[in-house]
């Protein structure tokens, strides 16, 4: 019996009230050439029933939980806990995967030093301002080349050398990632911090990768694993969320900053420091007509970069009030 057929795989999806989109994202996994050995669905502080009732009605077979704690990290460290895999896929709850997807996922895991795996992810329509916005910033595509970390960290990255975080934020998004259950819990699962909403809307994914790279674990971007996302259609939201990704970035990296030593922390620092000046050479770039972005939206990412230099400590105490409360609810909740 070889190795990869011990690896057994859950796919998870976090979701909050979006039964439709969740419909199609699941209609995708069903018709995977490979099926997953579980299909888990967590469904995030829901206000309403739809998507449990939909689960029930439609899907008899995609396992249902709820995560009453609002924050995507909090859902998904619930998938972890839940999970029966010995790898957990994530794919977003509004992209479709394609039908190779799940196989092209699980396959790196054969090699036991593997602790992640990040999916190609293109658009699903570029049909409004907003979804055209979102590709013109550089979409969540990263090409076409496989690319595994840290073994190939010293390749130029945009065509230059870059420190092995930077690789970390720019071989995939939690869009479509796969890791390793074990290493996952090992090293504490997703940081309840991050990817909180509004507080701090991203970074628990990079956060995970860059955590696993610590652990001496290799990622791999497997451009074979391909997703299609929808984007924020509306041109203001799929501004704010641009805005938003680039403080939770630096929020991350601030606290990785923290965490670092040595010749580690050199590069996060250097790392940091270009991600709060690129806003600023954005916008001359644009003054002279060579950027994609409005001006307005700019400026706005350029407060949002710095914002981030103190948002992560905020975020942290708004995940534990979060933890705590929940938890005071239950204690006190009549038997």
């Amino acid at each position: 019996m070889t190795l990869m057929t011990l690896m057994t795989l859950t796919v998870a999806i976090c979701t909050r009230d979006r039964p439709e989109e969740l419909r199609r994202a699941l209609a995708s996994l069903r018709a995977q050439t490979a099926p997953p050995d579980e299909i888990l669905v967590v469904e995030n502080a829901p206000r309403d029933n739809r998507v449990r009732e939909l689960i029930e009605r439609e899907l008899p077979g995609v396992r249902w939980m709820p995560e009453p704690v609002p924050g995507l990290d909090f859902a998904r460290n619930c998938a972890l806990a839940a999970a029966t895999g010995d790898v957990v896929a994530f794919l977003d709850d509004d992209a479709v995967a394609d039908p190779g997807w799940a196989a092209a996922l699980r396959a790196p895991f054969a090699d036991p030093r593997v602790g992640a795996v990040t999916g190609r992810v293109e658009a699903l329509a570029t049909d409004t301002p907003g979804q055209r916005l979102v590709e013109a910033n550089g979409g969540y595509s990263r090409g076409l080349r496989r690319v595994r970390l840290p073994e190939e960290a010293d390749l130029p990255l945009h065509g230059r050398r870059a420190p092995l975080i930077a690789w970390a934020v720019s071989v995939g998004s939690g869009c479509s990632l796969a890791v390793r259950r074990s290493l996952l819990l090992e090293i504490g699962g997703f940081d309840e911090a991050l990817d909180l909403g509004t507080e701090l809307p991203g970074g628990g994914d990079h956060d995970a990768l860059w955590r696993v790279l610590e652990e001496g674990a290799s990622v791999v971007y497997e451009p074979a694993a391909l997703a299609r996302h929808e984007h924020r259609q509306d041109l203001a939201a799929a501004g704010r969320q641009i805005v938003g990704h680039q403080r939770a970035l630096v929020a991350f990296l601030v606290k990785s900053l923290r965490r670092a030593h040595g010749r580690r922390r050199l590069g996060i620092l250097f790392f940091l420091l270009w991600r709060l000046a690129k806003p600023a050479v954005r916008l001359a770039r644009r003054a002279g007509g060579r950027d994609p972005l409005p001006m307005s939206l700019l400026l706005h990412m350029l407060g949002g970069c710095w914002a981030g230099l103190w948002a992560y400590p905020a975020a942290g105490r708004t995940a534990a009030r979060r933890r705590s409360l929940f938890s005071w609810s239950v204690s006190h909740t009549p038997s």
